[in-house]
């Protein structure tokens, strides 16, 4: 399963990048490969609300380990102020998804809580 995570680089983080400018694109996906994952892709935005975007796959059983082993060493080393992780598909793989969505509003299986 694919996962997106995205943050900000800490103060700290940012003096070592101007410091030794990194293309920390082969340490994150040595870090995913440790923990059982293979990195997709890694971006380096620096600007804006966010600082870098990583899209990496996981097995199922591997997810969770990986992502509380991550979060203690990445967030333990300072040099990221926030990063957050949300699941992602590909767009083909959503469509059976979206079609279940359809079947089950359909049936009204779901209710928003103003209707009720």
């Amino acid at each position: 399963m694919l996962w997106v995570s995205y943050g900000k680089v800490s103060q700290e983080g940012m003096k070592g990048i101007l410091m030794n400018p990194p293309n920390r694109e082969e340490a994150v996906g040595k870090l995913v490969e440790g923990l059982g994952g293979k990195l997709d892709s890694y971006y380096t935005l620096l600007n804006g609300d966010m600082d870098f975007i990583i899209i990496r796959d996981y097995p199922a059983d591997k997810f969770e380990e990986s992502l509380l082993i991550n979060s203690m060493l990445v967030r333990g080393s300072g040099a990221i102020k926030s990063v957050a992780t949300v699941p992602a598909m590909r767009a083909a793989d959503a469509v059976p998804q979206m079609m279940k969505a359809q079947q089950m509003a359909s049936a009204m299986l779901y209710e928003a809580p103003s209707k009720t």
